[in-house]
């Protein structure tokens, strides 16, 4: 393998994320249940567009980085208002360049990228800072576990702009029975630090493949507010 893993890297603080596109990728390394999915995100917004993820060809970059498999998660549109990351090395992956930014097991990343509402875990050292007065977007399960999603896609329903995700909810035909969805405006900031939870944040996506975050998910909560 060609790349070298790992958060070594300043932690970067990066102001009005909300309605940034970006994209991902995950490098795969090794088979079965061993299987690591390494992940790269895009290290500077202001040079990403929706489409940056075309140009790059996950067969031909696989075997140029030595790794079993690369997988690319473009099309993505960031809701938080500010984000305070800690990365590793930033690679040029045809002409788009991303930031180590964690990993997951290679059956949850191919998991959550096609299945709705299955939770994964991620490991990574991240602060997702949401403004009050920001309308945000959430999933609520019966037990009490709140979901907030942290970035929206238009790859299955085109419709979909920062104006209208409070409509999400009507489009959801397939939410496990008794949960429900809401649009709530925050009363106070709202930050979702995984320094909170010994680096793990917990992430779904519903039948729209916008994806969430835990907020209050289980016992170890990574918030300091749960709306």
């Amino acid at each position: 393998m060609k790349l070298r893993i790992g958060m070594h890297g300043q932690r970067t603080f990066i102001k009005n994320t909300r309605g940034k596109a970006f994209c991902g990728l995950g490098a795969f390394v090794g088979v079965g249940g061993t299987q690591r999915a390494h992940v790269y995100t895009a290290s500077s917004l202001d040079e990403i567009t929706r489409e940056s993820h075309t140009k790059i060809d996950p067969v031909r970059l696989a075997r140029e980085l030595e790794v079993d498999m690369c997988a690319v998660n473009g099309g993505r549109i960031w809701l938080m208002d500010e984000q305070d990351v800690q990365g590793g090395d930033i690679v040029d992956f045809h002409g788009v360049k991303m930031m180590y930014g964690g990993e997951m097991t290679g059956a949850e990343m191919m998991a959550q990228m096609k299945s709705a509402y299955l939770p994964s875990l991620i490991y990574r050292n991240s602060n997702w800072i949401w403004h009050a007065g920001t309308p945000v977007q959430l999933l609520r399960e019966p037990s009490g576990t709140v979901w907030i999603m942290q970035e929206y896609t238009t790859d299955v329903d085109p419709s979909l702009t920062l104006d209208t995700l409070d409509q999400v909810g009507k489009k959801l035909k397939n939410l496990p029975q008794g949960w429900t969805f809401e649009t709530k405006v925050l009363t106070k900031d709202l930050s979702l630090n995984t320094d909170r939870c010994d680096g793990w944040a917990a992430i779904i996506r519903d039948e729209l493949h916008c994806t969430y975050q835990g907020c209050g998910y289980g016992a170890d909560t990574s918030a300091n507010y749960i709306p």
